[in-house]
């Protein structure tokens, strides 16, 4: 897996938590150092994944919060809901 989508996830789960996002976290979840992440994060900013304007700290765009969502585990599993109640089934 590409660094940047570790990045990515990482943010993820922290955002999850409600729990502020800075370099130093993430580097601990996704497994690399402070600069790495600092490299990723300008990538992922370049690619519209990433804000860094504000003074929060980076946060996921609504791209990078959909595709942080598209890569976690249970996603590839994920079947689509029926369309409702008495919805025919198609052979």
């Amino acid at each position: 897996m590409l660094f940047e989508a570790k990045v990515l996830r990482a943010m993820l789960r922290l955002a999850r938590r409600r729990a502020a996002v800075d370099v130093g976290g993430v580097a601990d979840r996704a497994g690399g150092s402070a600069g790495d992440v600092r490299e990723a994060l300008r990538r992922l900013e370049g690619w519209g994944l990433v804000d860094r304007a504000g003074s929060r700290g980076p946060r996921l765009t609504m791209s990078g919060f959909a595709l942080a969502v598209a890569m976690l585990p249970e996603a590839a599993g994920r079947v689509p809901a029926r369309a409702g109640k008495g919805a025919s089934r198609a052979a």
